[in-house]
């Protein structure tokens, strides 16, 4: 049975690109059942834990960080694959969106322009918004979405609406408390792809 305490080091997704150039995404079953299973389990905690849940994703991807030069951080391992940059670019798009989720399904509604369109793939794998041109920038960013979810978190209490939900494209309709959550599976799902892109031909000494 799938382990509902502990996330998943990468949650598996197999990409597959039809003829027509559509792309679709596939999570093994076990790894979907967990990943649910830690989110709800985690959404039901107390604010402190949840902090502490989503600082440990936090802090892993700072890790990953440490030490990365502007050109290690610009190096691609091929013409279709992130950068560091880049792979940042995306992460902090996802902290944002998942700060202004919680927030506003915490309020009792959707965010402001937000339709049901956006709970499909397309609008959800991969989304990238924000753009930095230094890891400097992206890493302060990250820290500021980083804290705004924090804070969000420190505020949950008995009057939190967890009734309104917002489905994810893989993992269901998730409350304000349950993507808190979520933001460590995003964290620490894409903190190995940093470590693949350091690993890469032609990668950078410094």
């Amino acid at each position: 049975m799938p382990d509902a305490m502990q996330p998943p080091v990468s949650i598996g997704l197999k990409y597959t690109t039809a003829a027509d150039g559509t792309r679709s995404v596939a999570i093994p079953d076990e790894l979907r059942a967990q990943v649910i299973s830690f989110v709800l389990d985690g959404g039901a905690k107390t604010p402190d834990e949840i902090e502490a849940i989503v600082q440990d994703g936090h802090d892993a991807l700072v890790v990953a960080l440490a030490g990365l030069s502007e050109s290690q951080a610009a190096h691609k391992p091929s013409a279709d694959d992130w950068s560091i940059l880049e792979l940042m670019d995306h992460v902090v798009t996802t902290k944002q969106v998942v700060v202004s989720l919680c927030r506003n399904l915490a309020d009792g509604h959707w965010p402001p322009g937000i339709g049901p369109e956006f709970q499909e793939q397309n609008a959800q794998d991969g989304v990238t918004i924000s753009r930095f041109a230094t890891l400097a920038d992206a890493r302060i960013a990250a820290d500021a979405a980083h804290g705004d979810l924090v804070d969000f978190i420190r505020g949950l209490n008995a009057s939190t609406n967890v009734e309104i939900r917002f489905s994810h494209f893989l993992f269901g309709a998730l409350n304000a408390r349950e993507w808190a959550v979520f933001q460590r599976i995003h964290d620490v799902d894409h903190t190995p792809h940093i470590g693949q892109i350091k690993a890469s031909p032609g990668f950078p000494a410094a």
